[in-house]
C-alpha cells in the first residue's frame, strides 16, 4: 500500500482565516447587540452571530478534514481519506480515468471550494455525480470515474499516482472489495429523515425565533411598566416594568431545552413518545405567543 499526499498547506491557512473572520464577526455582532437599547436591531444582531458561529464550525469541520486527508493505493482499492470520511473505490470498479480536460459541464453549486480546497458533490453530464476530495483547480485533478459516479482528487504527483495505478490494476487484485464509505454514525441517524419530527421540532424552534423578533421589535415602544396579569373584569393584578416581557422568551426556551432535549434522549428507544413531547412542545410555544400577544396589545 503506498501514500499520496495532498497540498493542503493554501487551503488550511485560508480555512483558518475565514474561521477566524466569521469568529471576529461573532463577536462584533454580539458587542454591538450589547451596548445599543434593546430592539429588532438586537434580534438581527443575534441571529446574524448564530449564523456566522454556525458557519465558523462548518468551515473549521472541513478545514481539519482537509488538514487529514491523503490517499492510499494497493492492488485491490484506492481509499481516500478527508477527515473523518472515508471512501474506498475497488480498482475493478474504475472504467476511466480523465484530466479535466475531458470533463465537460461540470457543476459545481454543492461544492465547498476556496483556493487550496474543493470538497463536495458536483455533477457532470458524462460523469454523473461527482465527489471532490481534492486541494488542486480542476486542471490539476484526476477524475475517476466508476459505474454510477465519478470522484476528483489532486495527488501532488499525478504522474507517479497514475503510473502507480497502472501498474497496479494490470497486476490484478488480491482480494474482492466493495466500494464503500464510512462516515461519523450521526449522519445514518432515522431521526434526520423523520419528516413529522423535524416538522414539529422545527416548527417549536421557528415560533420561539419569531417570538424575539416580535419581542424586541415591540420593545421600544412599551411603556415603563405593562400589565401582565389581569382579572375576569380585565383590573390589572400584575404590574411589571417592561423589560420583564422577555420572560416569555426564557420560557419558551426552558421548553424548547427541556422537551426538545427529553425527546432527544428517547427518540431511538421511544419514537412515540418523542411525536407526544415535540408536539407538547409546539403546543406550548402557541400558547407563549398567544400570552405575548395579549399582554403587548394590552400594552399598546
Amino acid at each position: 500500500m503506498t501514500e499520496w499526499r495532498l497540498e493542503g498547506r493554501l487551503g488550511q491557512a485560508l480555512g483558518i482565516i475565514f474561521t477566524a473572520a466569521l469568529i471576529l464577526a461573532v463577536i462584533a455582532m454580539l458587542g454591538l447587540a450589547l451596548v445599543n437599547p434593546i430592539s429588532i436591531l438586537t434580534f438581527v444582531l443575534g441571529l446574524g452571530a448564530l449564523a456566522a458561529l454556525v458557519g465558523a464550525g462548518f468551515l473549521a469541520y472541513w478545514t481539519w478534514g482537509l488538514s487529514h486527508a491523503g490517499y492510499t493505493l494497493d492492488r485491490n482499492a484506492i481509499v481516500i481519506q478527508w477527515g473523518a470520511y472515508e471512501r474506498q473505490v475497488p480498482l475493478a470498479a474504475i472504467q476511466g480515468v480523465f484530466p479535466a480536460s475531458e470533463v465537460t459541464g461540470m457543476r459545481l453549486r454543492r461544492v465547498l471550494r476556496w483556493p487550496g480546497l474543493w470538497v463536495g458533490v458536483g455533477y457532470a453530464p458524462e460523469l454523473g455525480p461527482i465527489y471532490f476530495y481534492a486541494s488542486a483547480p480542476p486542471e490539476r485533478m484526476l477524475f475517476i470515474q466508476t459505474a454510477d459516479r465519478a470522484y476528483a482528487i489532486s495527488p501532488v504527483d499525478r504522474e507517479g499516482f497514475l503510473t502507480a495505478l497502472s501498474e497496479r490494476r494490470e497486476m490484478g487484485p488480491t482480494q474482492e472489495v466493495q466500494e464503500s464509505e464510512q462516515h461519523p454514525a450521526f449522519f445514518d441517524w432515522p431521526a434526520w429523515r423523520d419528516s413529522m419530527i423535524w416538522g414539529l421540532l422545527g416548527s417549536s424552534v421557528l415560533l420561539w425565533v419569531l417570538l424575539l423578533a416580535l419581542l424586541t421589535w415591540r420593545f421600544p415602544a412599551l411603556p415603563p411598566q405593562i400589565v401582565l396579569q389581569t382579572d375576569a373584569q380585565g383590573a390589572p393584578l400584575l404590574i411589571a416594568e417592561a423589560n420583564r416581557i422577555f420572560y416569555l422568551a426564557l420560557l419558551g426556551a426552558i421548553f424548547l431545552v427541556l422537551n426538545g432535549g427529553v425527546g432527544v434522549i428517547f427518540y431511538h428507544r421511544e419514537r412515540m413518545l418523542t411525536r407526544i413531547l415535540w408536539l407538547g412542545l409546539l403546543l406550548l410555544e402557541v400558547s407563549v405567543w398567544i400570552a405575548a400577544l395579549s399582554i403587548l396589545f394590552g400594552a399598546s
